[in-house]
């Protein structure tokens, strides 16, 4: 199967895994990635690949303060989430069911290189539903609090979404997401929650659990391409991509992973998070895998123009540069298709008249607000 060729404006991605390829560098590209990978939240990745070859001594003074005040900050945010998951788990220990990582913290839980660099906002967590309730509440005994929401926000997080509001607490720094599942249980597309939990991996964190390794690929691909907002989201592949790497050395987790993706329901997510982790990051998947991969996939033009449309979406807008039209276009048909996708018209009608409610509420009192105070400065 012909590979199309890798992006031009990536190629520096490559130096997450090969820091030397930054030797030749000028001071110019140095100041385009590190503008760039910041703003992708990659930068602490990039940190540590370099840093950790020993090869401060050879980079330019900027760049050196760059890269070891980014290093600095993602170690302090990394030891921030551990910490939450330790005194997370203290709390919940005497629960009947398993207490399951997710994304980035299940990734630290394994020791996983992606997660050196990261910079986490939050801690995800997966319970079985019906403990649901009774994990919210050991939550809200030990200090963390939920966001104030209206009884039509209580409804949405209740019957219609796959996790809590977010809850924060005031001696952390990190929001901690609740979920019983890893997608809407009203979507167009459902995933057996129970499915996940009968393949559960140990880590390293006491009293915690993580998905399977085929089952956290299918996981980020789902959330990547069955979200509301996607540009900005290259590092979602970049851990794709680490993930493809690190798991795929063992030759059954290619051969399982599409049979796991149907039985799931995620053949679509899969098929496109691996069209662009080949054609964009050089991801190395046995032929075969991916051919039964792409069949299972999207066909003909929805195909086409689902890979168009996230294409526009993921491809990084350089430094000083504004995003294109053809950009924003993409962003609202894709933001459509989550709406479509995320509920049925009987519930997402409804819900989209509450948001448009609420949000002309909340600006005219921003305005009047606003009007009061410059009439106090008057």
């Amino acid at each position: 199967m012909r590979q199309p060729a890798l992006r031009a404006d990536l190629h520096w991605l490559q130096t997450l895994s090969e820091p030397t390829l930054t030797s030749s560098w000028t001071l110019a590209q140095w100041e385009t990635v590190i503008r760039l990978s910041r703003r992708l939240r990659l930068l602490g990745r990039l940190a540590e690949s370099v840093l950790g070859a020993g090869l401060a001594p050879a980079l330019p003074e900027p760049v050196r303060r760059h890269l070891l005040a980014e290093q600095r900050m993602s170690r302090h945010m990394t030891r921030a989430q551990a910490w939450v998951v330790e005194r997370v788990a203290s709390r919940l220990a005497a629960g009947p069911g398993p207490l399951v990582l997710l994304k980035g913290s299940a990734y630290l839980g394994q020791d996983l290189p992606i997660a050196r660099g990261r910079l986490p906002s939050d801690v995800d967590i997966l319970v079985p539903q019906a403990q649901l309730a009774q994990v919210q509440a050991a939550l809200v005994a030990a200090g963390w609090s939920e966001t104030e929401l209206d009884a039509h926000d209580q409804r949405y997080y209740r019957e219609w979404s796959h996790e809590v509001p977010p809850m924060r607490h005031q001696a952390h720094l990190l929001e901690l997401d609740l979920h019983h599942n890893i997608l809407p249980p009203v979507s167009a597309t459902t995933v057996s929650a129970d499915a996940l939990l009968a393949r559960l991996q140990p880590c390293r964190f006491p009293g915690w659990q993580v998905l399977h390794p085929q089952d956290q690929l299918l996981h980020s691909a789902s959330h990547l391409f069955h979200d509301s907002e996607v540009r900005g989201r290259l590092r979602d592949l970049v851990d794709m991509d680490g993930l493809a790497r690190h798991f795929g050395t063992d030759p059954a987790f290619w051969a399982g992973l599409p049979a796991r993706a149907r039985a799931l329901g995620l053949s679509e997510s899969l098929a496109l998070a691996c069209h662009f982790l080949v054609g964009w990051l050089g991801t190395p998947i046995p032929a075969a895998a991916l051919q039964e991969i792409k069949a299972a996939g999207p066909q003909g033009l929805r195909r086409w123009w689902l890979q168009r449309l996230f294409a526009q979406l993921l491809a990084p807008v350089p430094p000083d540069t504004l995003p294109p039209r053809r950009q924003d276009l993409a962003a609202q048909l894709l933001l459509l298709r989550y709406h479509l996708w995320r509920m049925p018209l009987r519930i997402l009608l409804p819900h989209l008249w509450h948001k448009w409610r609420a949000t002309r509420r909340a600006a005219a009192e921003d305005a009047a607000q606003a009007a009061k105070l410059r009439g106090e400065r008057g």
